[in-house]
Order: structure tokens, then C-alpha cells, then sequence
């Protein structure tokens, strides 16, 4: 069976095993203010998948609008976001920042997404509650087990990526793609490659996070926003920000 179908089916699998051993403690869970959620540490590598994610974890300078925070916790507990018209700011969280991650081989290149959650989007024209963006890094494997950094695929707006290959040198440091949170004119915001460090951020992956957090994830209702990660949408967004022609 190729790598990808084996995929497809050992998600659905799972799928149905979180919804399963995830139902009873997402229906005890509560929403929580947006400074309030407690984020997954990170941990040392003890997978390959893991160790390459976190040797291209990107880099995110925020040049506008708010800071990322954790959208869920272990308990499957989820963040509530904030209102547009709320005066609170959102500059962090002292329990600190979140990034998400989950992989996958598709076709020739492995793919990485990292996901961040916003507890708002908020522009001159209005905005919304909760907002996620995401970047996808594809990386070229050698059969000796080496690593290579070959694109960036950054998401913009109505499932479009801005793609970069390969990355302009001045907007990677090291194995780390430097990205910017930034707005133009009235318009939402998005990610973008910048040549401004940024900020790490604890990164958990997908596989690592507990049932509960997963079906929080797939099943809550974050209004005019997608988790870019969850069962759903991970895969179709992965052939959507394919750079390659087929």
C-alpha cells in the first residue's frame, strides 16, 4: 500500500478511536478565557518525524494584530477568543504560546504544517473571533537520512499559498523559515516570508496531543475559521499548497 493511502487509512482509523476515547472527556470541557489556556510543552525528539520538525520549526515576527496562544489544552478545554469590540489586548499569553505540527510523505516531498491559533482577527473593517494560520515546509529526504529545506508554502486567504521555491535565503536562518502575521490595507490577516526573526514557539504535534485536544479540534466550532490541522482539512490543504506542477 503506498505511503499515502496507508495514511488515509490510519487516519480515519484513528479518527474513529479519539472520537471514541475523546467523546466523554471533550463533553465535560469547558471554554476558557484566551489568556487562560495552559499550552502542550515541548518535549525532546523520540521520532524521526518529530526530530525534522523541530529542526525546521519556523520563526514568527508579529507585526501586527495578536499574538499567538494555545487554542486548546489536554483536558480538550478550548479557548474562547476574543470579541472585536473588546478592549482587552492580546500580546501574550503568561502561560506562553502554541505552535501545532503533523506531517506526512505526499508524493515526493515531506510536508510539515505548523499551525497558529489567534484568539482574534481584527482590521479597520471589522474582523472576527479566533483565527488560525498556517505554513507548510517541504523538505527533500536523501537516502542517506539528510534533510533539505526545498519550499514554503505560506497560507494567505480562501485556501491560497504563497510559495516560495526554493525560500530566498534572507527569509530562512539556519533550517528555520522566518515568516511575518501582518495585514494589508483592510484586509485580514495572513502569513508571509519577511527577513525580520521572529519567535519560537513550543511546538506539539498532532500524533503527540491527547484524544480529548484532537476531538476539540475537529469537532469544535472556531465561527469563520478552519483548523488548518484537524482530520478534516490536513490533508486537503496539503494538495492545495503543493508547489510543485503535476
Amino acid at each position: 500500500m503506498a505511503p499515502y493511502h496507508r495514511l488515509v487509512l490510519n487516519m480515519n482509523l484513528r479518527t474513529l478511536a479519539v472520537a471514541v476515547a475523546g467523546l466523554l472527556a471533550f463533553t465535560q470541557a469547558k471554554k476558557l478565557a484566551y489568556d487562560s489556556v495552559i499550552p502542550f510543552p515541548e518535549t525532546k525528539a523520540t521520532t524521526t518525524e518529530y526530530a525534522i520538525a523541530l529542526k525546521f520549526k519556523p520563526q514568527l515576527y508579529i507585526a501586527s494584530g495578536c499574538y499567538p496562544y494555545p487554542a486548546i489544552d489536554s483536558a480538550g478545554n478550548t479557548n474562547a477568543g476574543l470579541s472585536v469590540l473588546s478592549l482587552k489586548k492580546c500580546g501574550g499569553s503568561l502561560d506562553g504560546p502554541q505552535v501545532y505540527g503533523r506531517s506526512v510523505l505526499y508524493k515526493d516531498a515531506w510536508a510539515i504544517m505548523y499551525a497558529w491559533y489567534f484568539p482574534r482577527d481584527r482590521v479597520v473593517t471589522g474582523g472576527q473571533r479566533h483565527a488560525w494560520e498556517h505554513v507548510i515546509v517541504w523538505v527533500e529526504k536523501s537516502g542517506s537520512g539528510k534533510t533539505k529545506l526545498v519550499s514554503v508554502s505560506a497560507s494567505s486567504r480562501a485556501n491560497k499559498y504563497l510559495s516560495a521555491t526554493p525560500p530566498d535565503p534572507d527569509t530562512v536562518d539556519g533550517n528555520s523559515p522566518k515568516l511575518v502575521y501582518d495585514h494589508k490595507g483592510l484586509l485580514k490577516h495572513y502569513l508571509n516570508a519577511t527577513t525580520e526573526s521572529g519567535d519560537f514557539q513550543p511546538l506539539v504535534m498532532w500524533d503527540d496531543m491527547t484524544d480529548a485536544a484532537c476531538v476539540a479540534l475537529d469537532t469544535y466550532d472556531w465561527g469563520k475559521s478552519t483548523v488548518p490541522l484537524n482530520e478534516e482539512n490536513f490533508l486537503d490543504n496539503i494538495g492545495n499548497a503543493y508547489p510543485w506542477e503535476e
